[in-house]
């Protein structure tokens, strides 16, 4: 396959013939209305003969055309003083105006309505100007005639030729001038249409950043969460099952061994969770939130994690009621499992040796509704654990994010905590 043409450019990205072109249309430029202007000026000046005055204002005329055709090469820069200048000229001396006609076309791309407007004026007042002054010539001293070389008779422009021809030349004038400017426009608008394109793809890039940055933080707040949901239980487990230890560590009936497995398998757990999280946090791929949700614990398995609470130690009582609790979603069930071992968490280690209360009743369209309470610790209690708060915290955001609200408080000499989860009929 033959490869495909390319445009050679500039350094700063123009195709390299527009310059050429460019250079070409200022040479062009120059060449006529030198010429013209010349040629205006020569023929006021008479052919015949030179005398006096117009002697004098045909080379004033000729000096007139040599500066505006000059004048051109800056007419991109300055083209509203050149075309005044130019127009200004050709009214007062025996100049062409072409050199007006050739600038008008930059001042109507580039400036504001009323100056195109006093400029055109300017310029057909030139061109006026230049056209009368041959038309009122008689003879050879007329610029606009031919000769028949058979006969040696002389033709004349008529008035209308000059009126037409006149009209045409500024009309082409306006006409290049008003391309240009729609050009002018169109630039405009593809750049401003690249300037808003650029500041969309930063805003979306902001955007996107903003985003993974709100990620992250709900990724962290998800770790933050499950670390103190699970590992704080099994810990608080392990403090439990040593605190009893050292208590009847002299009685001669404690079971020291079924103590000592009690602790390691608290310790065990709580290591493979910290194991779990940390798998987690290496893997690649998917949202951390996706990647946890993995296996949910059921609400099968709350027996088990009352069952573990009863081996530490603590006093519970347990009412649960179930129904369809194999199709409830992972998300309630994980949720609902938090809460109920984030409340025997608070309860073990804030009030030890007290009875803990479970009320746990669940069913399709009606929800989950669960309750759990102990007795205050006695001032004398002895020391309470250190607690940063975020176990109340982390339930209520785990029921807020389902839809359901979550208290806790004291209640007549209880500390009580209430959920409510929203569980739709067929979820």
């Amino acid at each position: 396959m033959a490869d495909a043409p390319v445009t050679r450019t500039t350094p700063r990205g123009v195709p390299w013939w527009r310059p050429a072109l460019a250079h070409a249309g200022t040479v062009v430029a120059v060449v006529v209305a030198l010429f013209f202007g010349m040629a205006d000026a020569a023929f006021a000046g008479g052919v015949q003969g030179v005398s006096g005055l117009r002697l004098v204002l045909a080379v004033l005329g000729m000096v007139a055309a040599v500066a505006a055709a000059v004048a051109l090469v800056w007419r991109r820069q300055h083209a509203v003083a050149i075309c005044l200048a130019a127009a200004g000229v050709a009214v007062v001396l025996p100049v062409s105006g072409c050199a007006a006609l050739l600038a008008l076309p930059w001042v109507l791309a580039s400036e504001r309505t009323r100056t195109a407007v006093g400029c055109t004026v300017a310029t057909g007042a030139a061109v006026v100007a230049s056209l009368a002054r041959d038309w009122a010539r008689d003879g050879a001293d007329v610029m606009w005639s031919v000769v028949d070389e058979a006969t040696g008779r002389r033709s004349y422009l008529p008035a209308g030729g000059y009126v037409a021809f006149g009209v045409v030349a500024l009309g082409l004038a306006v006409a290049a001038g008003l391309v240009r400017r729609s050009g002018a426009a169109a630039r405009a608008a593809r750049e401003v249409a690249a300037d808003e394109a650029r500041r969309s793809a930063q805003l979306r890039t902001q955007a996107d950043h903003l985003r993974t940055e709100l990620t992250r933080q709900d990724e962290r707040e998800l770790i933050a969460r499950e670390m103190h949901d699970t590992v704080a239980h099994h810990l608080s487990l392990v403090s439990l099952h040593a605190a009893a230890l050292e208590v009847t560590a002299d009685d001669p009936g404690t079971d020291v061994p079924e103590a000592a497995r009690s602790m390691r398998s608290s310790a065990h757990r709580a290591l493979e969770e910290m194991r779990s999280l940390i798998t987690t946090l290496r893997t690649a791929g998917d949202t951390l939130a996706e990647q946890y949700a993995g296996p949910a614990p059921r609400l099968a398995d709350l027996p088990i994690l009352l069952d573990d609470a009863r081996g530490a130690g603590v006093d519970i009582g347990a009412t649960v009621f179930v129904d369809g609790g194999d199709a409830a979603p992972p998300a309630l069930t994980r949720a609902v499992y938090r809460v109920v071992q984030e409340a025997l968490t608070n309860a073990m280690k804030h009030a030890p040796g007290a009875r803990v209360h479970v009320d746990l009743r669940a069913r399709p369209g009606d929800g989950v509704d669960v309750t759990v309470r102990n007795a205050l610790a006695p001032a004398d209690a002895g020391r309470v654990p250190p607690s940063a708060g975020a176990g109340l915290v982390g339930m209520s955001e785990r029921a807020q994010a389902l839809g359901g609200r979550l208290t806790a408080g004291v209640e007549r000499d209880e500390y009580v905590v209430r959920a409510h989860l929203p569980w739709a009929a067929g979820a």
